[in-house]
This record gives C-alpha cells, structure tokens and sequence, in this order.
C-alpha cells in the first residue's frame, strides 16, 4: 500500500510539473497577445473564437474521456487487448465521422454560432468574428480525436506526455499572433487556431505509436453494444460537462454586450486561475480517477471511503491558500505576466479587478471537479449533471442581476458564486451516498486548513499594507514566501494530519538518500 501511495504521489507531483510547464506556454501565449493587441476588438474576436470550438467539443472530450477509461478496462480484463483495442478503434472513428459533420454544420451556421457566444458584435467587431469562426470550427476535428488518444494514454500509464501537448499548440499561436501584428493582417490568428490544434493531434500520434502497440484501423460500428453502453454511461456526463461550459458561453455573451476590453479581461483573468484549477486539481484527478475507480469496482467501502477523505484533504491543502495568496496579489500577478506593450497599468488594474472576483471561486471551482469525479468512479453520473444544471441556473440569475450594477466584475462573481454553490451540493449528497465517510475528521482537518489560511492571508495584507517593495515580483516572492512559511508553521502547530504524514515520508526519504 506503502508503494501504491508513493508511486501516486511521484506521479502526482511529476505530473502537476509538467502541466505547470505546458501552462507557463499558455500563459507566454497570453503574454504575447496581450502585448500586441491589448483588450482591443480584434483580442475580443481571438478570444471569443477560440472559445467555440473548446467549449462545444470540450463536452464530447471530457465525457468520453470518463467514460472510455471504464469500459476500455473492462473489456481488457474480461476479453483481452485485440477486443479493447477494437473498442477504442470503434470509439475514435465513430468521433471522427462525428467531428467533420459538426464542423461542416459549423462552417455553415458560423453567424448562428458568433450570436450564441458574441452577440453583442456588431459592425466590423461581427464581421471578422464571423469570418474568423469559418476558419476555427474545422479545429473540432483534432480537439474531439485528441480526447480519445489522451484517454487511451492514460490507460496505458502515461500521463506526463499527453500534458506536454500544448507546447507545440501555444508554439504555434505565438508565432501566428507575432505575425499578424507584424503584417497587419489579422487572419493569421484564425489560421494559427487552425495549425495549433492539429499540431496537438500530431503530437499525440506520435507518442501513440512510440509508447503503445495501438493500430489504427478502419473498424466502424455504431449499434456496438459497448458503443451504446458507453453512450448511456456519458450521457449525464455530457449534460453536466455541457452546462458547465454553458457558463462559459453565457459570461463571454453577456461581455461582449459591455465596455470594449470585457471580454479579453475575463478570459486573462481566467487564464491565471487555470493555473489552480487545471494544473494542481485536474493532474490530481488524471492520476487519482483509476485508482478510484478500482476501489469503488472492487466494493471496498472502507478503504473508498479513506481514500476520498486524503484526496479532500490534500485538495484543502493546496487550494484554500492558493485562492487567498491571488485574491491578494491579483494586481501583482497580472502586472507580471502581462504588462508590456498594448497592455498599460490601466488595464492591469481592469483585469486584476475580475481576477479577485474569480479567485473566491478557486475553492469551489477546484471541488466540484473533484467530487464529479468521486461520482463517476462509483458509476453514478446523474448527480453530477443535475448539480451543474442547478449551478448555471443560480450563474444565469445572478449575471443578469449584477451585470447591471457591476458590468464584468459581476459576471465573474456570478460565476465564482455558482460554482461554489454546485460544489456544497454535491459535498452533501457524497455524504449521504458514502454513509462511512468520517466527517468529524474532514471538518476538522478543514478547520485546521482554514485558520492556517487566515494566517496566511494575514501576513499577506500587512506586507502588503507597508508596501516596502514596490517591484511585483519581489513582492510577490519575498511576501508570498514569508505567508507560506507562516502557513507551513500554523499547519505543524495544529498537527495537520496529511500534512505531518507528508512531512514524515519525505524526512524518511532523505534519510534513505543519506544513508546511501
């Protein structure tokens, strides 16, 4: 068990590196944008057209993604490798044929598809909107294949690979990005959504074919039996994952109707909280999701039901001072990473004021992603969908409440708060399913969390408030540093649990290096 722990945690680790890395890309990727074209209209069109193939196709990929892994295992462990593998060969071409009709549906109906996700345009803001869209929604093709290859690799053991895939799609981008502003000719952008995102399947083929003995043929069924099971099985996946990025569409909608600028600040400020919610939380479910899923498989309740009690403790421990230490710094880390060029302090301050808002959702953000996958690993995916259907109900209500007050910053609070609320639902429920979960000790362990997090955040603001240092990277090292050494201390004080435990491993580990 020992082993088991500690190859999770080395995987874990790896695995939150090298997502951290591909991350950084992205976020030279914003850098760049941000240089060149500010919060002007044609950023609002990039930003906007990114946004639609990702979020329509994102759906389809997440869900089979959670629902391929069980039944690929299943049948490699009742059948064998060719019977699975002709399972995964049916799933990939039955998405390819599904891809190309949806981009062609896509190229035709592109004016519906800019009304959905910017109806606010209008003018030339409309016009190069809708021709860019004709130039993206082909990418459909590439992000729905490349869901299927990253599930089959994560299969298969390999998950720092497939993370590594958006290097080459962020290399793409800033190239394409650099030229347009250099030509002048803004179609490059639209071109470059293109490259990058076939750039990423190329990439997973390769590893495809360095680290598995996959073969791809042109084996096709669609009244498949495991074809239809899958499809029940993702079908709430589908909805909850769709409503989710329902959100997404409604805030870009409603900020294309506001000020210029709305809608790049939003999706910056979401870029930065990407850092948390995708890098930490989601290399923690990828590594985590089939360890559940064995245990839940297996019937073992007790052993669920410690299991989730770390992976909530863990979760606790990264996100509650990572929410408090951006909500703080937010001006810093914006001012960091994107003031340059087109990007002046003015707009440093217009987006750092929705990166404070969105940072009060990390915390709830974060578990509603882990506890839809505590869900799925029990086969029970229906919970999920109506929680996330609840959320954007509540998201939708509150954005056209405070959009009228607060414009941009009350979307994203509409947002953060929405999420927040999905998450205490589906907190509850998990208790009620899981009856052997010891809540005393996870409100305890939570507690101690939150009050070492208090501390943190206090250190914070009173550097913050002598503001010796006016440089933000000095401020956000040295005061950042001395909020965390603040934290680490609380933690050892109150005898945190996970925490000491993690402490224990690593002084045996260092003894064993020093004792060889």
């Amino acid at each position: 068990m020992k082993i088991e722990r500690n190859k999770i945690l080395k995987q874990t680790i790896q695995l939150i590196l090298v997502a951290f890395l591909a991350k950084g890309m992205g976020f030279i990727r914003e850098v760049v944008l941000a240089n060149y074209y500010g919060t002007s209209y044609v950023a609002d069109v990039f930003v906007a057209v990114q946004n639609i193939p990702a979020v329509i196709f994102t759906v389809f990929g997440t869900a089979v993604t959670t629902g391929f892994i069980p039944l690929y295992t299943e049948i490699h462990t009742k059948k064998g490798q060719k019977d699975a593998d002709k399972f995964a060969n049916n799933v990939f071409n039955i998405f390819f044929v599904l891809s190309i009709l949806l981009s062609l549906l896509g190229i035709v109906f592109s004016k519906q598809l800019v009304g959905i996700f910017a109806g606010g345009f209008t003018g030339d803001t409309y016009t190069l909107c809708n021709n860019f869209t004709k130039f993206v929604v082909p990418t459909s093709i590439a992000i729905i294949l490349v869901y299927v290859y990253n599930a089959y690799l994560q299969i298969n053991g390999i998950f720092n690979q497939n993370s590594l895939m958006n290097v080459p799609y962020n290399i793409a981008l800033i190239i394409c990005i650099a030229l347009g502003a250099y030509t002048g000719n803004n179609y490059i952008l639209a071109v470059g959504l293109l490259i990058a995102s076939f750039s990423q399947l190329i990439y997973l083929k390769i590893l495809m074919r360095r680290h598995t003995n996959f073969q791809h043929s042109k084996y096709i069924k669609f009244n498949d039996k495991m074809i239809i099971q899958m499809l029940i099985l993702v079908g709430p996946m589908f909805i909850s994952t769709g409503v989710n990025q329902i959100n997404t569409i409604i805030d870009r909608t409603l900020a294309s109707q506001l000020i210029e600028g709305s809608v790049s600040a939003l999706n910056y400020s979401n870029e930065i909280i990407g850092i948390i919610t995708q890098v930490v939380i989601l290399s923690l479910t990828t590594v985590l999701y089939p360890t559940m899923t064995k245990l839940f498989a297996n019937g073992e309740k007790e052993k669920e039901c410690r299991f989730i009690e770390k992976y909530i403790n863990i979760v606790s421990l990264l996100v509650f001072p990572l929410a408090i230490l951006v909500f703080i710094f937010a001006r810093e880390i914006v001012d960091i990473l994107f003031r340059r060029g087109a990007f002046d302090d003015n707009t440093v301050i217009f987006v750092a004021r929705a990166l404070k808002i969105y940072a009060l959702g990390i915390i709830g953000i974060s578990f509603r992603d882990v506890l839809n996958k505590v869900f799925y690993a029990m086969k029970n995916t229906v919970t999920p969908m109506i929680n996330g259907i609840i959320a954007v109900i509540v998201n939708i209500i509150l954005n056209f409440i405070l959009i009228k007050k607060y414009e941009y910053l009350g979307l994203a609070f509409a947002t953060s708060f929405a999420s927040t609320i999905c998450t205490i639902l589906l907190f509850a429920q998990m208790i009620k399913k899981l009856n052997k979960i010891n809540l005393k000790l996870i409100i305890k362990e939570t507690l101690k969390i939150i009050l070492a997090s208090a501390i943190l955040g206090s250190i914070s603001y009173a550097c913050c408030c002598f503001d010796i240092i006016h440089n933000s990277i000095l401020k956000c090292i040295i005061y950042g540093g001395v909020s965390i050494i603040g934290y680490i201390i609380t933690l050892l004080l109150l005898k945190e649990k996970i925490f000491i435990e993690t402490c224990k491993q690593i002084k045996i580990k260092f003894r064993r290096k020093e004792g060889r």
